[in-house]
């Protein structure tokens, strides 16, 4: 298939599409931190650029998280930037490639836009966290729970008061090489014809 992930710089999930023999481009305005298929540069302009069979995205969610709700209603400016999130998150959605998924933590986009498909944990495909992760889908299929890890560990363990601001959210936001693995191995090989693995 060729598939684009949106809104990547890790390269994790990227990775994991190519090693089971996909075409796979991320793309990101960051620089990729590991070698392979990347493109520095708008997600929109790459996702409406060629025919893609599948687009996963991360969109940015720094003003549709939960933690936004509160300071999105008191100040102007954090609501047209929420209003700008929110665009990009519909756009990327409604992209011309046949299936996506979009992920993003729980928040506005329940109000806004509509509620997730999905919500996984990473402690369910053998990653050792906790953390909510809302899936929003165009012709894909649920994920199944491939790996149940008894670790419970919070992302926010790998953080601490020296780092900046965007160090911990560029750490916050890495995505989870279980989930990348469910996602290319469930993904990639489903029959998005007749519906079935």
């Amino acid at each position: 298939m060729n598939v684009l992930i949106a809104c990547e710089y890790s390269g994790i999930v990227r990775h994991a599409f190519s090693a089971l023999g996909h075409n796979c481009w991320s793309v990101d305005l960051l620089p990729s931190e590991s070698p392979g298929q990347h493109v520095v540069g708008d997600a929109l302009e790459i996702a409406y650029s060629k025919k893609w069979d599948l687009i996963i995205g991360h969109p940015p969610c720094t003003y549709l998280c939960k933690a936004q709700i509160w300071r999105v209603q008191r100040c102007h400016l954090r609501a047209a930037l929420q209003s700008q999130a929110l665009t990009f998150f519909k756009k990327l959605y409604l992209s011309p490639a046949h299936s996506v998924a979009l992920e993003n933590p729980i928040g506005a986009l329940t109000k806004l836009f509509r509620p997730p498909d999905q919500i996984i944990y990473p402690y369910n495909f053998g990653d050792p966290y906790r953390k909510d992760i809302a899936l929003w889908f165009k012709n894909v299929p649920p994920l199944l729970p491939t790996i149940i890890s008894a670790g419970r560990k919070s992302v926010s363990n790998h953080v601490n008061s020296r780092m900046s601001q965007a160090q911990k959210s560029k750490i916050k936001s890495r995505f989870f090489v279980g989930v990348a693995q469910a996602m290319a191995e469930q993904w990639g090989t489903y029959n998005y014809g007749n519906g079935q693995y």
